[in-house]
């Protein structure tokens, strides 16, 4: 079974929540990817207020999900094992979804 080709429907308090479409990040949603030893540090410079901030990042890789949760007022970084990642996402509670391939 192809799991990319399955179909989900979400719902929170009775109502249908439509996908999200992933966007290539501009500016100021652009994740910064370093290798150190054997993670991925992953930054983004991104206000991090009560209002505005990133809700979490994760590593997609073909046998598993890394996903962290971020925090208002918190910092907008964070470390994931180097695990045949294929591509990186990021939430913004204002801007939506942003997907980074590796």
């Amino acid at each position: 079974m192809n799991l990319w080709a399955c179909s989900l429907v979400i719902s929170c308090c009775g109502i249908t929540l439509p996908p999200l479409e992933a966007e290539s990040p501009d500016e100021s949603h652009s994740l910064k990817i370093e290798m150190v030893e054997d993670e991925y540090f992953v930054t983004i410079n991104h206000p991090m207020t009560k209002e505005h901030y990133i809700s979490f990042i994760a590593a997609i890789s073909d046998n598993g999900i890394q996903m962290i949760k971020l925090y208002p007022e918190g910092s907008a970084q964070t470390r994931f094992k180097i695990n045949r990642v294929l591509k990186f996402y990021a939430y913004c509670n204002k801007h939506g979804l942003f997907e980074v391939n590796r």
